[in-house]
């Protein structure tokens, strides 16, 4: 389903929140940015000088998924 949590996506979010202090939602945000981390790891994007993701917030919707991301005090 559409809603369920990926382990790419997890990884995704989880990277981010650890590395620049961003939040994205485990749905729309959090899967666009697994796919473009996958692109960037297959080479989509080499040689080119920008590339830009549009995160558009939802990062309210990680409490909905307490177990996906062990929140304290969440579970």
């Amino acid at each position: 389903g559409y809603g369920i949590p990926t382990e790419g996506m997890k990884d995704a979010v989880r990277l981010l929140a650890q590395t620049e202090g961003l939040l994205f939602d485990p749905v729309y945000s959090g899967k666009g940015l697994d796919g473009l981390i996958d692109q960037i790891k297959k080479g989509y994007f080499d040689g080119m000088t920008n590339v830009v993701f549009l995160h558009t917030g939802g990062s309210a919707a990680l409490f909905g998924y307490p177990d996906a991301f062990d929140l304290p005090g969440y579970i």
